[in-house]
């Protein structure tokens, strides 16, 4: 018998890779949903699709994922990861359906120098943050059979994202200011994607960290300039700068080392965890 897996978000660039990678399996039908054929935010029509298609499985690609944009349209599309998460947690529990959905190194505050476990205080610093602790905290207080994956930056997946500001930045031979104190573990979507479908594959509940592995973290410049050398750009266009003389358009606390802990999914999956270089080569070419 085929498992059903409704995807939400299926046009995002995490959604279309999940999709694509799930359509590989015979043992699955997907059944992928863009805005256009669901809005997360309309509860009436959410029950309506579950209760239409019957899926076992909800895997939810939605979401506002705009950190500095999140400050300041708080009464926007911000509230697809709170109350449209809200939403599919209560509906998968109407219809006894596992869940899946995405949330961020940013429910903490980066003040500890040692990578975040799953269950460690949250502590989110800014109102994007705060939308993914909601989000999170939406789903599990209302179903016991979820699935939360917590990332850091992602690129890839055929959209517009950080790679291709850089390239595109460096390649008209315009500055770009980066950030040299605020650290990361980049990870490329179509690992992220691979990662989701083995955790699903297994009806994995519980919550779970996933990038790539950059040890401690990288800064900022120091992955705008791996970019640069694997693009071949000029590199000195990229200008290192505190994460204090940014410009983000207003006020903006980010959390500087929220590096996630990878140990709960390496005991899993040890093979589908690769450094962020690897992965950086893998997807530029």
């Amino acid at each position: 018998m085929l498992r059903k897996i409704m995807v939400t978000g299926a046009c995002s660039n995490l959604g279309r890779s999940v999709v694509q990678l799930f359509e590989l399996q015979s043992n699955v039908e997907v059944v992928a949903l863009g805005r256009d054929e669901l809005d997360i935010l309309d509860e009436a029509q959410v029950i309506a699709t579950v209760e239409r298609l019957l899926p076992s499985t909800i895997i939810n690609c939605a979401g506002f994922n705009d950190v500095v944009a999140a400050e300041s349209r708080l009464s926007t599309r911000l509230a697809v990861n709170t109350r449209g998460l809200c939403n599919l947690a209560r509906t998968a529990a109407k219809f006894r359906v596992y869940l899946c959905s995405f949330s961020s190194k940013f429910v903490f505050n980066g003040k500890s120098l040692e990578p975040y476990d799953e269950d460690d205080e949250k502590w989110p610093l800014n109102q994007y943050g705060i939308s993914k602790q909601g989000g999170e905290e939406m789903v599990s207080n209302q179903l016991e059979n979820y699935l939360i994956i917590r990332s850091d930056l992602l690129y890839g997946g055929g959209g517009d994202d950080w790679v291709s500001r850089i390239k595109e930045e460096l390649g008209a031979g315009r500055p770009l200011p980066v950030s040299d104190d605020f650290f990361i573990a980049p990870t490329y979507i179509g690992d992220l994607a691979a990662a989701t479908v083995a955790l699903v594959s297994e009806w994995v509940a519980g919550i779970y960290h996933y990038t790539n592995d950059a040890g401690p973290g990288v800064s900022c410049y120091e992955f705008a300039c791996e970019v640069a050398a694997r693009a071949g750009l000029d590199s000195s266009l990229l200008k290192a700068t505190p994460m204090r003389e940014m410009d983000f358009g207003g006020p903006l606390n980010l959390p500087e080392r929220a590096i996630l802990g990878l140990d709960h999914f390496k005991k899993m999956f040890p093979a589908l965890v690769r450094p962020w270089k690897q992965a950086l080569a893998s997807y530029m070419g």
